[in-house]
């Protein structure tokens, strides 16, 4: 599905997202990412959320977020207790959905100017 969201300087802005892709400005990523206005980080998440661990948040947090925003894939699925203990425990606001609502979340929380860390599970066929 393509996104029609406006975000200014140039920064990072999620176009599309589609059944093992996505796309950010104009780059087609088809692994898993964690996507900031200021980094894209490939290969660093595990192949679903259910599998989240602290060594992944950690490098979700050194990105200094005020909220992370977890997109699971097609359906919505959660991450581990651990990880939204850790989360509340350090007062980082965080949110679940799937993933194509986590790329438009992203894009307008980005827009408003929050200091968003998205970590985006591709959409995989058999979901």
């Amino acid at each position: 599905m393509k996104i029609e969201t406006d975000i200014s300087q140039g920064e990072h802005k999620i176009d599309a997202y589609a059944t093992g892709s996505i796309t950010v400005a104009g780059t087609v990523y088809a692994t898993d990412i964690i996507i900031t206005q200021e980094a894209i980080i490939e290969d660093s998440l595990p192949e679903r959320v259910q599998a989240l661990e602290e060594a992944h948040l950690e490098t979700m947090l050194n990105l200094n977020p005020e909220i992370v925003i977890f997109g699971s894939g097609r359906t919505l699925a959660y991450p581990p207790d651990e990880i939204c203990e850790i989360l509340y425990l350090r007062q980082t606001g965080f949110e679940i959905m799937d993933t194509g609502a986590a790329c438009r979340a992203f894009n307008f929380l980005s827009g408003e100017g929050r200091r968003i860390v998205a970590a985006l599970f591709q959409i995989k066929n058999q979901e």
